[in-house]
């Protein structure tokens, strides 16, 4: 079995990138079983990315707190859901492989107010919310630092069905801490680059 933590960075494609037209970062991992003695492994894929936020100071009126201000974030976040077939043909130092992917990509933004001396959020309200298919394959290469630890390198193409997002440009916010935004609607094409470190179970 492997477990890898990877960060990326991704490249809209084609109707995606003419749209939004931003690359992004982000963090996420995957862990992979072996079918037997094939030189198969099927898994699973977690990815967030960040689309961009906005923070402001605004008031609030709550009799309960001392305090009469809080900060207000508008962040915008990418959730990729992957499961995953792989080929890995060679068991060694080096490890090359191929996967196949499929599953789904949510899109979504969010509004908190914290408050100092308040445990978590004041408020967490979810503004947009859309959830587009996605499918696609990667390849990748793991090179074993021990028996039990790996650097990794991975590239991947995935093909998304269309899907509507807050534009982050759009996103505005009033004197008395009102959101307002703009949408855009395209596909989810998108590669992503991806490094990181992973562990041998």
């Amino acid at each position: 079995m492997t477990l890898s933590l990877l960060a990326h960075a991704g490249d809209p494609i084609g109707e995606f990138d003419e749209a939004w037209g931003k690359q992004y970062g982000g963090l996420g991992g995957n862990f992979s079983v072996p079918f037997r003695r094939l030189p198969f492994e099927w898994g699973f894929q977690f990815d967030w990315s960040s689309m961009g936020s906005k923070r402001t100071v605004v008031a609030i009126d709550e009799q309960t707190l001392a305090d009469t201000t809080g900060d207000l974030t508008v962040r915008s976040n990418i959730y990729g859901f992957h499961g995953m077939v792989r080929f890995k043909p060679f068991q060694g130092k080096v490890m090359p492989y191929v996967d196949g992917l499929f599953g789904w990509r949510t899109f979504t933004t969010r509004t908190k107010v914290k408050v100092d001396g308040v445990e978590g959020s004041l408020t967490n309200e979810r503004n947009a919310s859309d959830a587009a298919g996605s499918a696609g394959w990667a390849v990748g290469v793991m090179v074993k630092l021990n028996d039990k630890l790996y650097v990794e390198g991975r590239y991947e193409k995935l093909q998304g069905s269309e899907v509507t997002y807050v534009d982050p440009a759009s996103i505005a916010i009033d004197g008395s801490g009102g959101v307002s935004f703009g949408t855009k609607t395209s596909n989810s094409d998108v590669y992503q680059i991806k490094l990181g470190v992973g562990f041998l179970f």
